[in-house]
C-alpha cells in the first residue's frame, strides 16, 4: 500500500499529498473500502491499471465486515469459514501485495513496464463525481477529509459505497419516540465493537439476515428475545440464518406480522404488534397484541448508497435502487463503473467481491482506452468496457416470476469468450423452479439461450446464471422468467417455535442452550 494511508489499513490518511485536479490522473479510483471495494482495487491493478486509488471514509478497511464477528463468510471464495473481520484482513493483505510506488512524478507510473501501484486513502469521504468536460474522458472526483475538500482526476471510477439499513423513520411507526429503538446493524456495532449490551428484553422486527444474526448474539449474550416479526409471508433471511440463529435458540419467527405502535415515554416499554393482510400487506383490524420489551431492532431491509451515482448522472433502478449497468458493470456515465451493495443488496460477500473483481478489471481496460485517446463514443475495441451511453446496448428484463436481473443491459460488442453472469431474485418462493433465459433477435425471433433449475428459490436468496457473448451475439433483447410450484407452506422453523412457545406458555421462552459462532 502506498499514499497518504502509509503501511497499513489502520492508519487514517491525508488527502494533502493527492493530486489536485491540475495533477496526472488515476487510471481507476475505488470509492469504498468493503469487499467489493478491496476486490475491485486489486483487480484494477491485476488487470494493468499502473495507479489505482482506494478512498473509504473510515479509519480501517472492511466495511461493515469489521463488525460481523460471526463466521459463515468466504465459503465460495477461499473455501473455508470465516468471520467477517477475518474475510476482511484476508482481501486487506491481497492489497498489501500490490508492490508500492516509489518516489517521483506519479505520472510516472503510466510509463511502459512500471509496476502497478494500489494506494490506500482512508478517513475521506467522497462528495461528488462528474466529467472533467465534454471531451477530456475523465472524471473529477470530489473528496473531504480532515485536511479539507481536495480534487482528484480519474479516467475511470468504481463506485463500491455498500447500502444502509432502512430507519424507523421510513416506517411511519406510531406513537411516541422513546429510546431503545436500533437499527440491527446499529445494534450489532454496539455489541460487537463497543461492548454495550442494547437491551435485555427484545424484539425485532424484519427477518433481514443482520436480524437474524442479532437475535442469536442477544440470546448468547443473555438477553430475551421475544420474536422475530416478519412482514412478508416469507422470510427475508438466507435459510441457513434462520436455522442457525432462530431454530437453534429457540426464538419465534411471526410471518406475516409487522408493528403498528410503539408504547413508552422515555424508554420503551411494549410495542403492538398485528396480523398482516398477505395481499395487500396491510395489518388486519383487530388483530392487534401487546409484547413487553425495552428494545426494538429493525431489519427491514438495505437501501444501496446511491447519492454519489444519482448526482453523477446515472440512471437508477426502480427495483434494485442502484444503478442501472451493462454487462461490465458500466453506467450510463462513461467511465463510471458500479459493484457490490452500492449496485443491488448481496446476501453473500462471496458474490459482492467476485463483482468486484469484474467492476475493477472493466475500469481498468476502459482506463487504458481512455490513455490511449479512444474516449470518444464507439471506438472501442472487444472487451475495452464501452459505457451504456457510448453503444446500442439491448436490454435485459425480467419477466413473469423474476423480481429483478443485474445488469440490466449487454453490450453487443461484447465477445464470444467474454463471460455475462445474470444476477436475480424471484418474487415468491418456489420448489422446483425452472429458469428460462430466452434471447430476442432483430428480425423478432425468439430463442432459449440457457435453461436452469434449482430445488428451490426464494426471494432471500440471489441466483445467478452464467452466459457467454457468444450466447447472447445478434440479439436486440434478453428476457428472464421462471415456473415453479408456489411454495406457500409456513416455515418449519416458525412452526417448531411456535409450538414450544405454546408448550411452555405464552409468556415464557425456551431456555437458551449453547452458543452461537460469534
Amino acid at each position: 500500500l502506498s499514499g497518504a494511508a502509509g503501511r497499513g489499513a489502520d492508519t487514517v490518511g491525508s488527502l494533502a499529498d493527492a493530486p489536485s485536479v491540475a495533477g496526472s490522473p488515476y487510471d481507476v479510483v475505488v470509492v469504498g473500502g468493503g469487499a467489493a471495494g478491496m476486490a475491485a482495487a486489486r483487480a484494477a491493478a491485476d488487470a494493468e491499471a499502473r495507479r489505482v486509488l482506494l478512498v473509504d471514509r473510515e479509519a480501517k478497511l472492511g466495511g461493515i465486515l469489521k463488525q460481523c464477528v460471526h463466521n459463515g463468510f468466504g465459503l465460495h471464495r477461499f473455501g473455508e469459514e470465516l468471520t467477517g473481520p477475518e474475510y476482511a484482513a484476508r482481501e486487506a493483505a491481497a492489497l498489501e501485495g500490490r508492490p508500492a510506488a516509489v518516489g517521483g512524478e506519479a505520472g510516472a507510473q503510466d510509463a511502459p513496464g512500471a509496476t502497478a501501484c494500489v494506494e490506500v486513502l482512508l478517513g475521506a469521504s467522497v462528495l461528488s463525481v462528474a466529467p472533467a468536460s465534454a471531451d477530456a474522458g475523465e472524471l473529477v472526483v470530489r473528496a473531504v477529509s480532515g485536511a479539507g475538500v481536495h480534487v482528484l482526476r480519474a479516467r475511470a471510477v468504481v463506485l463500491a459505497t455498500g447500502s444502509r439499513e432502512r430507519g424507523a423513520g421510513a416506517l411511519n411507526l406510531a406513537g411516541s419516540r422513546p429510546s431503545g429503538v436500533f437499527s440491527a446493524g446499529s445494534a450489532q456495532n454496539f455489541m460487537n465493537l463497543q461492548g454495550c449490551l442494547p437491551g435485555r428484553r427484545a424484539v425485532i422486527l424484519g427477518s433481514g439476515d443482520i436480524g437474524l444474526i442479532m437475535a442469536r448474539r442477544l440470546a448468547s449474550q443473555g438477553a430475551q428475545v421475544e420474536g422475530v416479526y416478519e412482514l412478508m409471508p416469507h422470510p427475508s433471511g438466507l435459510r441457513r440464518n434462520i436455522v442457525q440463529c432462530l431454530d437453534d435458540f429457540g426464538i419465534p419467527l411471526h410471518l406475516s406480522r409487522t408493528v403498528v405502535r410503539l408504547e413508552g415515554a422515555g424508554r420503551l416499554e411494549a410495542v403492538h404488534i398485528a396480523h398482516v393482510d398477505p395481499a395487500t400487506l396491510e395489518p388486519v383490524p383487530g388483530t392487534e397484541r401487546r409484547v413487553a420489551c425495552d428494545t426494538l431492532l429493525l431489519s427491514v431491509g438495505l437501501i444501496p448508497e446511491n447519492e454519489v451515482a444519482k448526482t453523477a448522472g446515472a440512471a437508477l433502478d426502480a427495483v434494485t435502487g442502484g444503478p442501472r449497468v451493462d454487462n461490465r458493470l458500466a453506467t450510463g456515465v462513461p467511465g463510471l463503473f458500479a459493484c457490490g451493495n452500492a449496485l443491488h443488496v448481496h446476501d453473500l460477500v462471496d458474490h459482492a467481491s467476485a463483482e468486484g473483481e469484474s467492476a475493477g478489471a472493466a475500469a481498468a481496460a476502459y482506463a487504458r482506452r481512455v490513455a490511449l485517446g479512444g474516449h470518444a463514443a464507439g471506438e472501442g475495441a472487444r472487451g475495452t468496457a464501452l459505457p451504456v451511453a457510448a453503444v446500442t446496448a439491448f436490454p435485459v428484463l425480467p419477466d413473469e416470476g423474476v423480481r429483478y436481473v443485474v445488469p440490466q443491459a449487454i453490450d453487443p460488442a461484447t465477445g464470444a469468450d467474454e463471460d455475462v453472469t445474470l444476477s436475480l431474485r424471484v418474487s415468491r418462493a418456489l420448489r422446483g423452479p425452472r429458469f428460462f433465459v430466452e434471447g430476442v433477435a432483430a428480425d423478432g425471433s425468439v430463442r432459449t439461450v440457457k435453461k436452469a433449475k434449482t430445488m428451490v428459490a426464494v426471494p432471500a436468496e440471489m441466483v445467478q446464471i452464467k452466459l457467454s457473448g457468444a450466447d447472447v451475439a445478434g440479439l436486440s433483447s434478453l428476457h428472464v422468467r421462471v415456473e415453479g410450484r408456489p411454495d406457500d407452506a409456513p416455515s418449519p422453523v416458525a412452526s417448531q417455535a411456535a409450538a414450544l412457545q405454546a408448550a411452555r406458555g405464552a409468556d415464557k421462552r425456551p431456555d437458551v442452550a449453547g452458543g452461537g459462532a460469534e
